[in-house]
């Protein structure tokens, strides 16, 4: 099957591991968060699109909020939050669709959120919790709770093992810029929900053999008209890595991700992809400065579909990061993968190219800025909507530019302005219809926590 003149198999021999390695090192992704009082940037990403981009809800169901909470003694955290902001094209529509109810909106959007560690010996119990809901000025259909909640347990047992056993559950508004939004209406109001419980292990120390393994399930459910695009997900990963303080990381994975959705039968099957990935991943600091991190995989996608055979071919990434003691901090992260989601329509996955480069800077102890600049193609793969839709997109491209001025003027409270431009440049199966969507959103978070 081809799609805007690029095949499955042409983009699969790119494909990057970035799944594998996400899934690869399970410990650190399902227990590495922000301490008891995250950063001004950090709330302000976690407030701004609470949603988080749940392309792929089994890598990152909840956002960073709520993937445990390792803190060595008794700890806890409260913090209410209001962010304001502008939105100047809320419903991603193209310039040339009428809109008679207007294009923008003010969003307000209160946010009580806490954390909670509680250690018993050398292991420990966590829970999360954030109650809020948005309003839009424009049109209160848009108007969405945002729910989300979760828990567990980090283990440790002789003298290099650990784990953890984590659960949470979310229910907010579906990204606007993670949808494949109507060509016509453009994004439509959608209350996503996302549940999912997962297990990771590891053995090792700084140096020698590193042996771990993961399993995570995930379930998204959509409402009304969207409820086609639920998702069911099983990922599996194992992996053993050889460190050396001198020569860094050196280690070999697998990963299995298995998704189907259970809304979407033809005949006597449901229509679902395993992605698989085999691959070795090398990590270092290069200097007191910089630190890199290298993989080279096999990536195979299996569709359960009529003529879709499974293909396969090379994957790689690369990711650089500058992280001196001074103020000013860089990274810079390439990325090719292949993924399912809840927001993809109707297609069953999507082959994604990516690349971002995100700057810091310290202007003084209470006074921060930060830039992040990112693009990104996603080409979507096997869509059922080709059969009876010629609007149906095939592929589209985000550009995304953002500035937040982050200011903290006494203690226990955040001020954190930004600005966010961005524009998606897309293409549908007959390409008689625009869906390109240009979107300005600015807007001010004020927090206060203990």
């Amino acid at each position: 099957m081809v799609e805007c003149g690029i095949s499955v198999k042409s983009y699969a021999r790119f494909v990057v591991p970035a799944l594998g390695l996400a899934l690869a090192s399970p410990a650190v992704s399902q227990t590495a968060v922000p301490s008891a009082q995250p950063t001004a940037t950090a709330v302000v990403a976690q407030s701004e699109l609470f949603q988080v981009d749940q392309r792929n809800p089994v890598d990152n169901p909840t956002g960073t909020y709520f993937n445990g909470l390792p803190l060595p003694n008794l700890g806890y955290s409260l913090r209410a939050s209001l962010l304001s902001a502008y939105d100047s094209n809320y419903r991603r529509l193209p310039d040339d669709v009428p809109a008679p109810n207007g294009r923008s909106s003010f969003r307000f959007t209160p946010l009580l959120s806490g954390t909670v560690n509680m250690p018993l010996g050398r292991q420990s119990l966590f829970a999360t919790a954030l109650v809020g809901k948005d309003f839009y000025v424009a049109n209160s259909d848009y108007d969405r709770q945002r729910l989300a909640f979760s828990g567990g347990a980090n283990l440790a047992a002789g003298s290099s093992c650990t784990g953890s056993l984590t659960g949470s559950w979310v229910q907010a508004q579906s990204n606007p810029n993670s949808n494949v939004t109507s060509p016509i209406v453009g994004n439509i109001p959608n209350t996503q929900t996302t549940s999912s419980f997962g297990a990771s292990a590891s053995c090792g120390g700084i140096s020698g053999f590193t042996p771990t393994v993961s399993y995570r399930y995930a379930k998204s459910t959509n409402e009304g008209t969207r409820s086609f695009a639920d998702l069911n997900s099983n990922s599996y990963s194992a992996s053993l890595g050889y460190a050396r303080p001198t020569l860094g990381v050196l280690s070999v994975f697998g990963t299995l991700s298995d998704n189907s959705y259970p809304k979407q039968s033809i005949g006597s099957f449901t229509r679902s992809v395993a992605i698989t990935n085999l691959g070795v991943q090398y990590s270092r600091s290069l200097t007191t400065r910089f630190s890199a991190n290298g993989s080279l995989s096999h990536v195979n996608i299996n569709p359960n579909a009529p003529n879709q055979p499974s293909t396969g071919s090379l994957g790689y990434g690369l990711t650089l990061n500058y992280t001196p003691p001074s103020r000013f901090s860089a990274s810079i992260n390439a990325t090719q993968n292949a993924s399912s989601s809840p927001n993809t329509g109707t297609a069953l996955y999507f082959v994604q190219t990516a690349f971002a480069l995100n700057l810091a800077y310290q202007l003084k102890s209470t006074l921060a800025a930060t830039l992040a600049v990112s693009t990104s193609e996603r080409v979507y793969e096997n869509q059922l909507g080709t059969i009876i839709d010629p609007n149906q997109i095939t592929s589209d491209r985000l550009n995304r530019f953002r500035l937040s001025i982050n200011w903290d003027p006494m203690r226990n409270t955040r001020a954190s302005f930004f600005v966010v431009q961005q524009n998606r440049n897309g293409q549908t199966v007959s390409n008689a219809i625009n869906i390109d969507y240009k979107d300005t959103t600015a807007g001010i978070l004020i927090s206060y926590g203990i």
